[in-house]
Protein backbone atom coordinates (compact mmCIF):
# COMPACT_ATOMS: atom_id res chain seq x y z
CA UNK A 1 0.00 0.00 0.00
CA UNK A 2 1.27 3.45 -1.14
CA UNK A 3 1.91 6.56 1.34
CA UNK A 4 -1.43 8.44 2.58
CA UNK A 5 -0.49 11.62 0.68
CA UNK A 6 -0.17 9.51 -2.60
CA UNK A 7 -3.23 7.30 -2.37
CA UNK A 8 -5.14 10.04 -2.07
CA UNK A 9 -3.91 12.10 -4.71
CA UNK A 10 -3.89 9.30 -6.87
CA UNK A 11 -7.93 8.71 -6.43
CA UNK A 12 -8.56 12.80 -6.90
CA UNK A 13 -6.85 12.54 -10.07
CA UNK A 14 -8.82 9.68 -11.19
CA UNK A 15 -11.80 11.21 -10.65
CA UNK A 16 -10.49 14.29 -12.79
CA UNK A 17 -10.73 16.93 -9.95
CA UNK A 18 -8.37 19.64 -8.92
CA UNK A 19 -7.71 20.26 -5.43
CA UNK A 20 -9.17 23.77 -5.85
CA UNK A 21 -12.57 21.83 -6.93
CA UNK A 22 -11.94 19.64 -4.02
CA UNK A 23 -12.07 22.30 -1.55
CA UNK A 24 -14.36 23.89 -2.69
CA UNK A 25 -16.99 20.65 -2.39
CA UNK A 26 -15.09 19.53 0.53
CA UNK A 27 -15.05 23.05 2.12
CA UNK A 28 -11.93 21.85 3.44
CA UNK A 29 -9.24 25.08 3.33
CA UNK A 30 -7.18 23.64 -0.33
CA UNK A 31 -4.19 24.07 2.15
CA UNK A 32 -5.15 21.60 3.99
CA UNK A 33 -5.98 19.33 1.15
CA UNK A 34 -2.44 20.11 -0.04
CA UNK A 35 -0.45 19.10 3.23
CA UNK A 36 -2.54 16.05 3.26
CA UNK A 37 -1.43 15.21 0.06
CA UNK A 38 2.19 16.23 0.61
CA UNK A 39 2.53 14.30 4.01
CA UNK A 40 3.01 17.72 5.01
CA UNK A 41 1.59 16.92 8.44
CA UNK A 42 3.88 20.12 10.36
CA UNK A 43 1.15 22.62 8.50
CA UNK A 44 -1.84 20.89 9.48
CA UNK A 45 -3.84 21.49 12.91
CA UNK A 46 -4.33 18.99 15.79
CA UNK A 47 -4.79 15.63 15.57
CA UNK A 48 -8.52 15.55 16.23
CA UNK A 49 -9.03 18.21 13.83
CA UNK A 50 -6.89 16.77 11.37
CA UNK A 51 -8.46 13.00 11.25
CA UNK A 52 -12.21 15.21 10.84
CA UNK A 53 -10.69 16.50 7.94
CA UNK A 54 -9.39 13.29 6.58
CA UNK A 55 -12.15 11.37 6.92
CA UNK A 56 -14.42 13.50 5.31
CA UNK A 57 -11.61 13.95 2.71
CA UNK A 58 -11.45 10.04 2.46
CA UNK A 59 -15.83 10.16 2.17
CA UNK A 60 -15.59 12.07 -0.88
CA UNK A 61 -13.06 10.52 -2.89
CA UNK A 62 -14.77 7.01 -2.04
CA UNK A 63 -11.77 6.10 0.08
CA UNK A 64 -12.21 3.76 3.65
CA UNK A 65 -12.13 6.43 6.16
CA UNK A 66 -10.76 4.32 8.93
CA UNK A 67 -8.03 2.73 7.08
CA UNK A 68 -6.60 5.85 6.18
CA UNK A 69 -6.91 7.14 9.76
CA UNK A 70 -4.98 4.07 10.53
CA UNK A 71 -2.34 4.84 8.08
CA UNK A 72 -2.26 8.80 8.96
CA UNK A 73 -1.41 7.42 12.69
CA UNK A 74 1.21 5.07 11.19
CA UNK A 75 2.69 7.52 9.37
CA UNK A 76 3.11 10.14 11.74
CA UNK A 77 4.38 8.03 14.52
CA UNK A 78 1.50 8.39 16.88
CA UNK A 79 1.19 4.94 18.62
CA UNK A 80 -1.62 3.95 20.52
CA UNK A 81 -0.71 5.21 24.46
CA UNK A 82 0.13 1.70 26.65
CA UNK A 83 -2.34 1.64 29.63
CA UNK A 84 -1.29 -0.50 32.92
CA UNK A 85 -2.63 -0.07 36.05
CA UNK A 86 -1.54 -1.19 39.39
CA UNK A 87 -4.23 -4.12 40.77
CA UNK A 88 -5.48 -2.73 44.02
CA UNK A 89 -5.31 -4.72 46.99
CA UNK A 90 -8.23 -5.42 48.97
CA UNK A 91 -8.48 -3.29 52.57
CA UNK A 92 -8.85 -5.58 55.27
CA UNK A 93 -9.34 -2.89 57.70
CA UNK A 94 -12.69 -1.78 58.71
CA UNK A 95 -11.82 1.78 58.64
CA UNK A 96 -10.78 4.33 54.93
CA UNK A 97 -7.06 5.03 55.06
CA UNK A 98 -6.32 7.01 51.76
CA UNK A 99 -2.47 5.53 51.19
CA UNK A 100 -0.36 5.67 48.28
CA UNK A 101 -1.79 2.23 47.27
CA UNK A 102 -5.18 3.75 46.97
CA UNK A 103 -4.84 6.90 46.48
CA UNK A 104 -2.52 6.35 43.10
CA UNK A 105 -5.10 4.21 41.55
CA UNK A 106 -7.69 6.87 41.98
CA UNK A 107 -5.90 9.77 40.56
CA UNK A 108 -5.32 7.75 37.39
CA UNK A 109 -8.93 6.56 37.32
CA UNK A 110 -9.71 9.70 37.49
CA UNK A 111 -7.07 11.33 34.81
CA UNK A 112 -8.05 8.50 32.53
CA UNK A 113 -12.40 9.29 32.50
CA UNK A 114 -11.24 13.38 32.45
CA UNK A 115 -9.28 12.01 28.91
CA UNK A 116 -11.60 9.46 27.46
CA UNK A 117 -14.30 12.79 28.55
CA UNK A 118 -12.30 15.34 26.21
CA UNK A 119 -12.29 12.27 23.44
CA UNK A 120 -16.26 12.42 23.50
CA UNK A 121 -16.39 16.12 23.28
CA UNK A 122 -14.00 16.30 20.63
CA UNK A 123 -15.94 13.41 18.86
CA UNK A 124 -19.29 15.02 19.31
CA UNK A 125 -17.82 18.66 18.20
CA UNK A 126 -15.72 18.11 15.16
CA UNK A 127 -17.17 14.76 14.07
CA UNK A 128 -21.49 15.26 13.96
CA UNK A 129 -22.57 17.64 10.99
CA UNK A 130 -23.77 20.81 11.50
CA UNK A 131 -27.89 20.77 11.96
CA UNK A 132 -29.54 22.31 9.78
CA UNK A 133 -33.22 22.54 8.87
CA UNK A 134 -35.07 24.03 6.08
CA UNK A 135 -38.74 25.14 7.11
CA UNK A 136 -40.41 26.40 3.77
CA UNK A 137 -40.76 25.44 1.75
CA UNK A 138 -41.59 22.11 3.74
CA UNK A 139 -41.26 19.69 1.65
CA UNK A 140 -41.29 19.45 -2.78
CA UNK A 141 -43.94 22.22 -3.19
CA UNK A 142 -45.72 23.89 -6.15
CA UNK A 143 -45.97 27.85 -6.46
CA UNK A 144 -47.16 30.23 -8.94
CA UNK A 145 -44.90 32.80 -8.04
CA UNK A 146 -41.35 33.58 -10.11
CA UNK A 147 -39.80 33.93 -6.62
CA UNK A 148 -39.60 32.21 -3.41
CA UNK A 149 -38.35 32.51 -0.06
CA UNK A 150 -36.55 30.04 1.44
CA UNK A 151 -36.42 29.80 5.52
CA UNK A 152 -34.97 27.84 7.79
CA UNK A 153 -32.16 27.06 10.72
CA UNK A 154 -28.82 25.91 11.66
CA UNK A 155 -25.90 26.58 13.92
CA UNK A 156 -25.55 30.21 14.68
CA UNK A 157 -21.76 30.00 13.52
CA UNK A 158 -22.02 28.49 9.95
CA UNK A 159 -22.08 29.97 6.50
CA UNK A 160 -24.90 28.92 3.88
CA UNK A 161 -24.75 28.65 -0.21
CA UNK A 162 -28.17 27.62 -1.74
CA UNK A 163 -27.71 26.94 -5.46
CA UNK A 164 -31.03 26.90 -7.69
CA UNK A 165 -31.48 24.25 -10.31
CA UNK A 166 -31.43 24.78 -13.67
CA UNK A 167 -28.60 27.38 -14.06
CA UNK A 168 -27.18 27.33 -11.33
CA UNK A 169 -28.11 30.33 -9.42
CA UNK A 170 -25.80 30.74 -6.49
CA UNK A 171 -25.77 32.67 -3.30
CA UNK A 172 -23.00 32.10 -1.01
CA UNK A 173 -21.89 33.06 2.31
CA UNK A 174 -25.34 33.79 4.29
CA UNK A 175 -24.92 34.20 7.63
CA UNK A 176 -27.72 33.31 10.05
CA UNK A 177 -28.96 35.51 12.55
CA UNK A 178 -28.31 34.71 16.24
CA UNK A 179 -30.52 31.88 16.58
CA UNK A 180 -29.50 30.56 13.52
CA UNK A 181 -32.31 31.29 11.38
CA UNK A 182 -32.18 32.63 7.78
CA UNK A 183 -34.61 33.24 4.98
CA UNK A 184 -32.96 34.02 0.99
CA UNK A 185 -35.34 34.26 -1.54
CA UNK A 186 -34.73 32.98 -4.55
CA UNK A 187 -35.65 33.33 -8.60
CA UNK A 188 -37.48 30.07 -10.03
CA UNK A 189 -37.60 29.08 -13.55
CA UNK A 190 -40.46 27.97 -15.07
CA UNK A 191 -40.85 23.59 -14.84
CA UNK A 192 -38.90 22.02 -11.83
CA UNK A 193 -36.22 23.89 -9.18
CA UNK A 194 -33.95 21.80 -7.58
CA UNK A 195 -32.50 23.77 -4.81
CA UNK A 196 -29.78 22.44 -2.89
CA UNK A 197 -29.27 23.93 0.68
CA UNK A 198 -25.49 23.87 2.14
CA UNK A 199 -24.26 24.41 5.65
CA UNK A 200 -20.65 24.98 6.58
CA UNK A 201 -19.58 25.27 10.23
CA UNK A 202 -16.35 26.45 11.59
CA UNK A 203 -14.49 23.75 12.07
CA UNK A 204 -15.13 22.73 8.30
CA UNK A 205 -18.02 20.02 8.48
CA UNK A 206 -20.63 20.56 6.21
CA UNK A 207 -24.09 18.93 5.87
CA UNK A 208 -27.10 19.61 3.02
CA UNK A 209 -30.65 19.06 2.13
CA UNK A 210 -32.60 19.75 -1.13
CA UNK A 211 -36.40 20.36 -2.45
CA UNK A 212 -37.88 20.57 -5.51
CA UNK A 213 -39.91 23.45 -6.37
CA UNK A 214 -41.94 23.69 -9.20
CA UNK A 215 -43.06 26.74 -11.04
CA UNK A 216 -46.27 27.11 -12.74
CA UNK A 217 -45.91 30.31 -14.60
CA UNK A 218 -49.31 31.53 -15.94
CA UNK A 219 -48.43 32.06 -19.96
CA UNK A 220 -50.99 32.97 -22.76
CA UNK A 221 -51.73 29.04 -25.15
CA UNK A 222 -49.01 29.61 -27.47
CA UNK A 223 -46.69 30.27 -24.30
CA UNK A 224 -48.00 27.82 -22.72
CA UNK A 225 -44.60 25.16 -21.31
CA UNK A 226 -44.71 21.86 -22.29
CA UNK A 227 -45.47 18.70 -20.22
CA UNK A 228 -42.13 17.09 -19.74
CA UNK A 229 -42.07 14.15 -17.14
CA UNK A 230 -38.77 12.49 -15.95
CA UNK A 231 -39.72 9.35 -14.68
CA UNK A 232 -36.45 7.90 -14.26
CA UNK A 233 -33.25 8.78 -12.55
CA UNK A 234 -35.04 9.04 -8.93
CA UNK A 235 -33.53 12.14 -7.35
CA UNK A 236 -30.62 11.31 -5.08
CA UNK A 237 -30.46 7.89 -6.76
CA UNK A 238 -27.03 5.68 -6.76
CA UNK A 239 -25.45 3.95 -9.69
CA UNK A 240 -22.79 1.03 -9.33
CA UNK A 241 -20.84 -0.06 -12.41
CA UNK A 242 -24.11 1.00 -15.04
CA UNK A 243 -24.61 3.73 -16.87
CA UNK A 244 -27.39 6.26 -16.00
CA UNK A 245 -31.01 5.36 -18.06
CA UNK A 246 -32.99 8.92 -18.49
CA UNK A 247 -36.30 8.16 -19.60
CA UNK A 248 -39.75 9.62 -19.33
CA UNK A 249 -42.65 11.00 -21.79
CA UNK A 250 -43.36 14.57 -23.30
CA UNK A 251 -46.66 16.14 -25.37
CA UNK A 252 -46.91 15.80 -28.31
CA UNK A 253 -46.19 20.38 -28.57
CA UNK A 254 -42.24 19.27 -27.79
CA UNK A 255 -39.89 19.68 -31.00
CA UNK A 256 -36.86 19.48 -29.31
CA UNK A 257 -35.67 17.07 -26.19
CA UNK A 258 -32.25 17.50 -25.17
CA UNK A 259 -30.64 15.66 -22.23
CA UNK A 260 -27.17 16.45 -20.60
CA UNK A 261 -26.63 18.88 -24.04
CA UNK A 262 -27.28 15.37 -26.12
CA UNK A 263 -30.59 15.62 -28.53
CA UNK A 264 -32.82 12.93 -28.33
CA UNK A 265 -35.61 11.88 -30.19
CA UNK A 266 -39.17 10.96 -28.54
CA UNK A 267 -41.14 8.19 -29.69
CA UNK A 268 -44.64 8.34 -31.64
CA UNK A 269 -46.77 8.32 -28.06
CA UNK A 270 -44.05 10.82 -26.73
CA UNK A 271 -42.07 8.76 -24.62
CA UNK A 272 -38.05 9.14 -24.30
CA UNK A 273 -34.90 6.86 -23.60
CA UNK A 274 -31.42 8.42 -23.09
CA UNK A 275 -28.31 6.20 -21.57
CA UNK A 276 -26.00 8.57 -19.94
CA UNK A 277 -22.14 7.78 -18.84
CA UNK A 278 -20.44 9.85 -15.98
CA UNK A 279 -17.53 9.08 -13.78
CA UNK A 280 -17.38 8.69 -9.61
CA UNK A 281 -18.94 11.12 -7.98
CA UNK A 282 -22.20 13.13 -7.71
CA UNK A 283 -23.69 14.05 -11.03
CA UNK A 284 -26.49 16.32 -12.34
CA UNK A 285 -28.69 15.69 -15.17
CA UNK A 286 -30.68 18.09 -16.92
CA UNK A 287 -33.51 17.39 -19.21
CA UNK A 288 -34.71 20.53 -21.53
CA UNK A 289 -38.14 20.31 -23.81
CA UNK A 290 -38.80 23.05 -26.32
CA UNK A 291 -41.77 23.97 -28.20
CA UNK A 292 -41.79 25.35 -31.97
CA UNK A 293 -43.01 28.43 -29.91
CA UNK A 294 -40.16 28.91 -28.34
CA UNK A 295 -41.96 27.72 -24.38
CA UNK A 296 -39.53 25.70 -22.40
CA UNK A 297 -39.20 23.39 -19.35
CA UNK A 298 -36.64 21.56 -17.29
CA UNK A 299 -36.03 18.54 -15.22
CA UNK A 300 -32.95 18.39 -13.41
CA UNK A 301 -32.16 15.07 -11.23
CA UNK A 302 -28.77 14.82 -9.28
CA UNK A 303 -27.37 10.97 -9.01
CA UNK A 304 -24.61 9.14 -7.10
CA UNK A 305 -22.13 7.17 -9.47
CA UNK A 306 -19.77 4.50 -8.18
CA UNK A 307 -17.43 1.70 -9.36
CA UNK A 308 -16.62 -1.36 -8.06
CA UNK A 309 -15.32 -3.02 -11.40
CA UNK A 310 -13.72 -2.59 -14.30
CA UNK A 311 -17.06 -1.36 -16.63
CA UNK A 312 -16.27 -0.56 -20.56
CA UNK A 313 -18.50 0.49 -23.68
CA UNK A 314 -17.38 -0.58 -26.55
CA UNK A 315 -19.43 1.56 -29.65
CA UNK A 316 -18.80 0.80 -33.54
CA UNK A 317 -19.05 3.94 -35.47
CA UNK A 318 -17.98 5.03 -38.71
CA UNK A 319 -17.31 1.57 -39.99
CA UNK A 320 -17.83 -2.56 -39.17
CA UNK A 321 -15.66 -4.03 -36.83
CA UNK A 322 -14.33 -7.63 -35.59
CA UNK A 323 -14.30 -7.83 -31.69
CA UNK A 324 -13.62 -10.09 -29.04
CA UNK A 325 -14.03 -9.45 -25.53
CA UNK A 326 -12.61 -11.39 -22.15
CA UNK A 327 -14.00 -10.76 -19.00
CA UNK A 328 -12.28 -12.13 -15.74
CA UNK A 329 -10.34 -14.51 -18.02
CA UNK A 330 -13.72 -15.54 -19.96
CA UNK A 331 -14.76 -14.91 -23.41
CA UNK A 332 -17.52 -12.93 -23.38
CA UNK A 333 -20.93 -14.24 -25.08
CA UNK A 334 -21.51 -13.03 -28.60
CA UNK A 335 -18.31 -11.70 -29.23
CA UNK A 336 -15.85 -13.08 -32.00
CA UNK A 337 -17.51 -11.87 -34.65
CA UNK A 338 -17.90 -8.52 -36.79
CA UNK A 339 -19.89 -5.72 -35.38
CA UNK A 340 -21.98 -3.30 -37.77
CA UNK A 341 -21.66 0.72 -36.73
CA UNK A 342 -24.25 1.83 -34.52
CA UNK A 343 -23.57 -1.49 -31.79
CA UNK A 344 -22.85 -0.69 -28.29
CA UNK A 345 -22.03 -3.37 -26.17
CA UNK A 346 -20.77 -3.15 -22.52
CA UNK A 347 -18.37 -5.73 -20.22
CA UNK A 348 -18.16 -5.39 -16.13
CA UNK A 349 -15.52 -7.12 -14.33
CA UNK A 350 -12.30 -7.50 -12.22
CA UNK A 351 -10.73 -7.73 -15.81
CA UNK A 352 -12.24 -6.50 -19.37
CA UNK A 353 -9.71 -7.07 -21.99
CA UNK A 354 -11.04 -5.76 -25.40
CA UNK A 355 -9.30 -6.89 -28.90
CA UNK A 356 -10.50 -5.16 -32.38
CA UNK A 357 -9.82 -5.43 -35.99
CA UNK A 358 -10.76 -1.87 -36.91
CA UNK A 359 -9.47 0.33 -34.07
CA UNK A 360 -10.70 3.39 -36.04
CA UNK A 361 -14.24 2.99 -35.87
CA UNK A 362 -14.29 1.22 -32.47
CA UNK A 363 -14.69 3.90 -29.16
CA UNK A 364 -14.07 2.99 -25.52
CA UNK A 365 -15.61 4.57 -22.67
CA UNK A 366 -14.28 2.92 -19.13
CA UNK A 367 -15.80 4.02 -15.80
CA UNK A 368 -17.77 6.95 -17.10
CA UNK A 369 -14.93 8.31 -18.96
CA UNK A 370 -14.78 8.45 -23.00
CA UNK A 371 -11.17 7.51 -24.25
CA UNK A 372 -12.20 7.90 -27.60
CA UNK A 373 -11.59 5.39 -30.44
CA UNK A 374 -9.10 2.66 -30.04
CA UNK A 375 -6.65 3.44 -33.33
CA UNK A 376 -6.25 3.72 -36.63
CA UNK A 377 -8.53 2.59 -39.21
CA UNK A 378 -8.17 -1.29 -40.12
CA UNK A 379 -5.46 -1.55 -37.24
CA UNK A 380 -5.78 -4.11 -34.81
CA UNK A 381 -5.33 -3.23 -31.40
CA UNK A 382 -5.80 -4.68 -27.80
CA UNK A 383 -6.74 -2.84 -24.32
CA UNK A 384 -6.84 -4.51 -21.14
CA UNK A 385 -9.08 -2.30 -18.15
CA UNK A 386 -8.69 -3.45 -14.65
CA UNK A 387 -11.06 -2.54 -11.26
CA UNK A 388 -9.83 0.61 -9.78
Amino acid sequence: MGRLGDQMRAQRERMGLTLEQAAEDTRIREKFLKALENGDYQSLPGAVYTKGFLRNYAEYLGLEPDELVALYQQERGIPEPPRSFEPMRPIMRRSLILTPAILVPVLVLLGVSGFLGYLYYQFTTFAVPPRIEVFDPPDDSVTLAGEYTIRGRTVPDARITIRVFPGPETFADIRPSGDGSFTVKVPLKPGSNHIEVQVLDATGKVNQLSRTLRYDALATPEQQAPQLIVEQPANGGTYTNAPVTVSGRVDRSVTSLVVNGTPVTPQSDGRFSATVNFTAGFQTIRVVAKTAAGAEVQETRTVAVAYTAAFVTVRVSGGDAWLLATVDGAQAANTNRVYTSGQTLTFSGKQVVVRTGNAGATFVSYNGQDLGKMGNAGQVVERVFNAQ
